[in-house]
């Protein structure tokens, strides 16, 4: 099959989270399997740096958007496995230091951006260089194409018949804009209703997605069902319901080309399930790295996130004097909304050899801390996929995460009777539940030979794409086959 994906983010060109990291995996994982892949990009700054070889198409693009007419251009690369690498490039837009928004601000001009680029991939695909089998949305940013291809359909356009599939990466991310900007997207009144693009008098690009793709899947097994929940919707679980016979969860694959600790170049000595030494190697070096107080039997907690509330930093905070009375060290990497940045750093300034913070993320700090720790901190409200704690298994950093979506799908709570398990769970959202659920933790931690029994079970656990990916491959062939 020829598959085309869209989306705003691809590692290692533009990222800003988990997103970025499967479309860098998901399209490669498919192209191994031998389908023909093409991904659209927007020509952001960054990914103009990271891909200085790409090459005008001469395709020039003159798309309505409102009451004008907007310019744009499309270059191509091949990048890795020789997938093709369409960008669709108009600086105004894209050419800019972040790729949404400032700090906590996005940009004013977001719909306007990404209903270009959405616009873009639908001109493109009447034309025949791009015709496929399948066209794969993923998140609000490219919410609008299902919806544009829907409305060249009811034009009798059939080179817009391609069936399309929208993946929700985060229901808490929904392209909500003004009523008013509706405008921007040139079509007839009627879709801006109840059953359309309308949502509370606003502009919902995520339910566009939703509501004209013929296939909506999520990361999750759990998560798929959570968000048909009024805990979890966000405000559009009675649209994921009517849908359920089109919704599915897909649980995210690891991209293990990227996090393997028996391959991983940033780590201070590699290591594996069967030759653990090189992990007491990396311990020793993050330590040496964060000037930690540590003894031998001092449990190393990490928290590698974003400081959000999504992502229970709060949690942390609260638990953090319990634990620490444990004997535990805790090491957090991330960035966020101001107030965790400065509750985590009150907790450093007070316990400076015990809490460490690294307040820029990095990628090459991020693999030396899951190479390090012992434990991994995932107490989120909600979590879709939980791609961090699949590589904390991989590296035999055990996750102590809230049973939530992905998180409840790919940690097995440790039981010591039947030596089974790869982590530990709690269900409650409060501080108390996350400090028992790491004593629970740190009993085993203290039993040498029971917990490298655990880390071996741990590491053996394979979340690879390849598993994912022919779920993928079913599902769009369904679809091709569907009259």
């Amino acid at each position: 099959m020829r598959i085309l994906f869209a989306a705003s983010e691809m590692t290692p060109y533009a990222k800003t989270g988990g997103l970025g990291d499967v479309i860098g995996a998901l399209p490669l994982a498919l192209s191994e399997l031998g389908h023909e892949i093409i991904c659209f990009l927007p020509y952001y700054r960054c990914v103009r740096d990271a891909v200085p070889g790409a090459k005008s198409m001469r395709l020039s693009l003159h798309l309505p958007l409102g009451n004008k007419v907007v310019t744009g251009d499309v270059l191509e690369a091949r990048v890795q496995h020789n997938i093709r690498l369409v960008l669709i490039r108009r600086d105004e837009f894209f050419d800019r230091s972040n790729l949404y928004g400032v700090g906590q601000h996005d940009y004013e001009d977001n719909a306007e951006r990404f209903l270009f680029f959405s616009k873009a991939i639908v001109e493109l695909l009447g034309q025949g260089e791009f015709r496929s089998d399948v066209m794969h949305c993923h998140d609000w940013q490219t919410g609008f194409i299902p919806v544009a291809m829907t409305a060249r359909r009811m034009q009798h356009s059939p080179e817009f018949g391609v069936p399309t599939v929208f993946t929700i990466h985060n229901m808490a991310y929904q392209g909500l804009f003004g009523g008013e900007d509706f405008a921007l997207t040139n079509l007839p009144g009627g879709f801006f209703t109840l059953d359309g693009l309308e949502f509370h008098g606003r502009l919902n690009l995520l339910k566009g997605g939703i509501a004209f793709a013929d296939a909506v899947t999520t990361v999750s097994r759990k998560y798929a069902k959570e968000i048909q929940t009024p805990a979890q919707g966000c405000g559009l679980d009675p649209l994921l319901h009517s849908r359920k016979q089109k919704l599915r969860g897909i649980l995210n694959g690891a991209d293990y080309h990227a996090w393997d600790p028996s391959r991983d170049a940033l780590l201070a000595q590699r290591f594996s399930a069967d030759n653990l030494s090189g992990k007491k190697a990396c311990r020793a070096e993050l330590v040496r790295l964060l000037d930690l107080a540590v003894t031998e039997t001092t449990p190393i907690a990490a928290f590698i996130s974003r400081l959000v509330e999504q992502k229970g930093v709060d949690l942390v905070v609260q638990a953090a004097g319990d634990l620490l009375r444990r004997g535990v060290v805790i090491v957090v990497l991330g960035t966020g909304d101001p107030q965790y940045e400065q509750a985590v750093e009150e907790l450093a300034n007070r316990f400076p050899r015990q809490v460490a913070v690294c307040p820029d993320f990095s990628e090459t700090l991020a693999h030396k801390i899951q190479g390090g720790a012992d434990l991994l901190l995932m107490p989120s409200r909600f979590e879709p996929c939980g791609l961090t704690a699949m590589y904390a298994l991989k590296y035999g950093t055990i996750p102590v995460v809230r049973a939530t979506g992905g998180l409840d799908d790919t940690v097995i709570q440790w039981a010591a009777s039947t030596g089974k398990g790869n982590g530990f769970k709690f269900a409650e959202l409060s501080a108390d539940a996350l400090a028992r659920a790491v004593g629970d933790a740190i009993a085993v931690y203290k039993q040498p030979q029971l917990w490298q029994k655990l880390v071996r079970e741990a590491m053996a656990c394979d979340f690879s794409w390849q598993q994912a990916a022919r779920e993928y491959e079913k599902l769009y062939a369904g679809l091709v086959r569907a009259p």
